[in-house]
């Protein structure tokens, strides 16, 4: 990356959205809170519903005020719960007069920490202000202590889920203990009804139903990869984007690793990484659906094994290029300098495209240039998600730094994309420009997971760069896609004892106690282990 990078990706993305990845695993929620009762604090997304069946059994559109809940809460995620059809009260943690009342019909495995919350588009705007920007809201929520409104799940589907009961036994222990949860219903005559009339179907339509609940749920997934794999997104995967945009490479497992190469040496911009071949020393692996790209835990090193992955492929702008990036985790440990980038091999008159550093919790957008490129007031202006960080004159020969902008969401990388549960991000390189866009999980455009993107219908980009002012066919050739984790470096260190920057309440220095990022990267190995991984669902890359 360039000398004084500030960190800058060409992953990106706005706010938009799709269901969570509704597995139907078995989970047996233990818990002792009073379902009606008591206060949940944890982020909500909001989630398209793709005429699917929820886990309620029902069908419900963008408009109706409904929401989804994680397995505590729940129950079983097999079963049609007891809580189904229950009302929620969601308010904002920053604002507790501003409240929704959403109804339950649905599970979300995947929204994270167990009281997490997933919300339609309506109710997510509703609980905003009118827009879904945010992308995750912080909010604390409860089952209504008495039914109030109306029930906003659509229409009973034709074929009904099977549970007398909602699946509650299959809750306990498997020893029998008996202080699992206990459901304390508030289900409204209509939608008792409803229960009975799918409790009847039960005796013809247990098989179809069943069937029905996991194709549609694993279809709505907010990972690309498993998605793609599904019969029912296989079949939507065959058609192509409306904007003509064309599947080249689906990286996935190991066509991820064999796309790139390894380099060796010394970490770049001072850094104290040892770069290596991570297939051979055992660094980049795949586990289940995931790739993981570590970095070595010796306690105390004279420089660190990491990664430097350089793609084989090169890319321009008359490919016409679209990137997306299906990342679940990144590496989020004092001293280290995680990004995915784009650059050319005679820096920076090529070109560069790349993101973020150390615990940033807002992720920085930026490109570097050689003179000529600019990014013009009018674009600044549109830019509303962001703020720029060091100016709009990409020149890297008199401008290091280049254009960078910082997101003003404070899950769009590091420690806070991680405990939001990571996310998508999105590059357009073409010649009609330069346009970077970030979705959170759970907020991800079906279109993306369906494989036939079309980002028209996204939204405004995060950043974007026009044409008119830097032209991507003059300013940047012959990209290499560049996955790396440096440890250390010249970022990392010139923000090191910085309290707030980039999100962090409180600088590194203040968080490990060590003088600088090299001290604490070479003499702390056993804090470089989860925390420090690249966890990656797969990246994507199409063509027009």
């Amino acid at each position: 990356m360039s000398p004084t990078t500030l960190g800058v990706l060409a992953l990106v993305a706005s706010a938009s959205a799709s269901h969570m990845n509704f597995k139907r695993m078995h989970h047996h929620a233990r818990t002792t809170l009073g379902w009606k009762r008591d206060v949940v604090s944890g982020i909500a997304y909001y989630g398209y519903q793709n005429d699917t069946m929820n886990a309620c059994g029902t069908y419900s559109q963008d408009t109706d005020m409904i929401a989804g809940v994680g397995p505590d809460y729940y129950g079983n995620m097999d079963d049609v719960s007891s809580k189904c059809f229950q009302h929620l009260t969601v308010s904002l943690a920053s604002d507790p007069s501003t409240s929704i009342d959403v109804t339950l019909t649905d599970a979300c495995e995947d929204c994270g920490e167990p009281g997490n919350i997933y919300l339609s588009p309506s109710a997510f705007e509703a609980l905003s202000g009118g827009s879904l920007d945010a992308g995750i809201l912080n909010v604390t929520w409860s089952f209504a202590s008495s039914s109030s409104g109306t029930t906003a799940a659509a229409s009973t589907p034709s074929d009904s889920s099977s549970s007398d009961d909602g699946g509650d036994d299959d809750c306990s222990d498997e020893d029998g203990d008996s202080s699992t949860v206990e459901a304390e219903s508030t289900v409204e005559p209509e939608t008792q009804a409803t229960t009975s009339t799918k409790a009847a179907a039960t005796t013809t339509h247990t098989t179809t139903a069943a069937a029905a609940k996991t194709t549609s749920a694993k279809t709505t997934s907010s990972k690309i990869s498993t998605a793609s794999k599904t019969s029912t997104t296989a079949a939507k995967s065959t058609s192509t984007s409306n904007e003509g945009w064309n599947l080249k490479s689906k990286l996935e497992g190991k066509d991820f690793l064999d796309f790139f190469n390894y380099d060796s040496g010394t970490g770049d911009n001072g850094g104290v990484a040892n770069y290596v071949n991570g297939v051979n020393e055992g660094l980049a692996y795949v586990s289940g659906s995931q790739v993981i790209l570590a970095v070595d835990t010796a306690e105390t090193v004279s420089a660190r094994n990491s990664l430097r992955m350089v793609s084989k492929t090169t890319f321009n702008a008359k490919d016409m290029n679209l990137f997306i990036f299906d990342i679940a985790a990144m590496p989020a440990v004092c001293g280290t300098w995680p990004a995915v980038w784009f650059t050319g091999a005679d820096w920076p008159y090529q070109g560069e495209i790349d993101v973020g550093v150390s615990l940033y919790n807002e992720n920085i957008y930026s490109v570097h240039t050689g003179s000529g490129c600019s990014i013009p007031s009018s674009a600044v202006s549109a830019m509303t998600q962001v703020t720029v960080v060091e100016g709009t004159d990409c020149d890297a020969t008199q401008f290091p730094a280049g254009c960078g902008f910082s997101d003003k969401t404070a899950t769009t990388f590091g420690p806070g994309f991680n405990k939001a549960g990571g996310g998508v991000f999105a590059l357009q390189f073409d010649t009609t420009g330069i346009k970077m866009w970030f979705f959170q999980t759970g907020s991800v455009p079906s279109d993306i997971t369906a494989l036939a993107p079309n980002p028209s219908t996204w939204g405004s980009p995060r950043m974007s760069v026009p044409t008119s002012s830097c032209s991507p066919t003059t300013y940047f050739s012959d990209l290499m896609m560049i996955v790396d984790t440096n440890l250390g470096g010249s970022f990392t260190e010139g923000v090191w004892g910085t309290d707030g920057a980039g999100g962090q309440a409180k600088s590194c220095k203040t968080q490990t106690g060590a003088n600088t990022a090299a001290d604490y990267v070479l003499n702390h190995g056993s804090e470089f282990g989860d925390d420090a991984q690249f966890k990656i669902n797969g990246f994507y890359v199409y063509q027009q």
